[in-house]
């Protein structure tokens, strides 16, 4: 998930992107330490993986590092999530619903606290499904614990449309959302 971070994955900010999205395995250190399982040396250590010279991933790879995810379209993608998680944080605020996020991942939460770690999480089952569902009505599909991944097609257009359908569930759904705020207050 991390790949998509940048065009060093989230290596480049603590992930890594090898495989261009398929399956793959890799392991690496020192070279004095890796260079002992090449194996045109005579006292190579053998080292069979399910991945070892798959043509098809790493042709994959190349194709999709160096022609589909460059650096630019790494980057654009980054700051196409900043940009919309920065509108779905500006529609609400006063109401609980948060959302965490780096770049192009993101994940609504229903509560009003602030969250900076997941001792910080107030799961909230029942907002949560009827904000899936309502996205769904809506045409928009995500992860059924309120997840999204923005995908390189996503582009404005689609960026905005989802704000309009969250804006429109905080509308349509707006007393329990005030209910949930209300118990946060008395809770406090």
């Amino acid at each position: 998930m991390t790949s998509r971070m940048s065009a060093g994955g989230q290596q480049a900010r603590l992930g890594k992107y090898i495989g261009g999205g398929m399956s793959f395995g890799a392991f690496g250190g020192r070279t004095r330490l890796t260079e002992r399982y090449d194996p045109r040396r005579a006292d190579a250590i053998p080292h069979a993986a399910t991945f070892n010279n798959n043509v098809l991933t790493m042709a994959a790879a190349l194709a999709g590092l160096s022609r589909i995810f460059t650096a630019e379209v790494a980057d654009a993608l980054f700051a196409r999530g900043e940009a919309l998680r920065a509108q779905l944080h500006a529609l609400s605020p006063g109401l609980p619903l948060r959302w965490t996020d780096l770049g192009s991942l993101m994940t609504v939460h229903f509560q009003r606290e602030p969250i900076a770690s997941p001792a910080d999480l107030r799961p909230d089952a029942g907002l949560r499904e009827l904000f899936f569902l309502d996205m769904l009505e809506r045409g928009f599909y995500l992860a059924r614990r309120g997840m999204l991944a923005m995908s390189l097609e996503i582009g404005a257009a689609e960026a905005d449309g989802f704000v309009a359908a969250v804006a429109d569930f905080i509308e349509s759904r707006g007393s329990l959302l005030r209910g949930v705020t209300q118990a946060c207050h008395v809770a406090s």
